[in-house]
């Protein structure tokens, strides 16, 4: 299983990666859920695009594809 990422830029979307890895599995609740850790993230989009380093951005999970 694998999530989304929406990556904006100044608050504009500017696109959408597929994070391939799964997340640290914990126990909370009652239920199993996946943790993620954002310096893993972090460090994902700025493997796939070099050029977004240094600059204003955020990274969201999302479970809407955009086409």
């Amino acid at each position: 299983m694998s999530i989304l990422l929406d990556i904006m830029l100044d608050n504009r979307f500017i696109g959408q990666l597929r994070y391939p890895k799964r997340g640290f599995p914990k126990f909370v609740d009652g239920k199993w859920i996946e943790i993620y850790h954002p310096e893993d993230l972090e460090a994902f989009v700025f493997e796939k695009r070099p050029s977004l380093k240094g600059k204003n951005i955020k990274i969201l999970p999302t479970n809407q594809r955009v086409l």
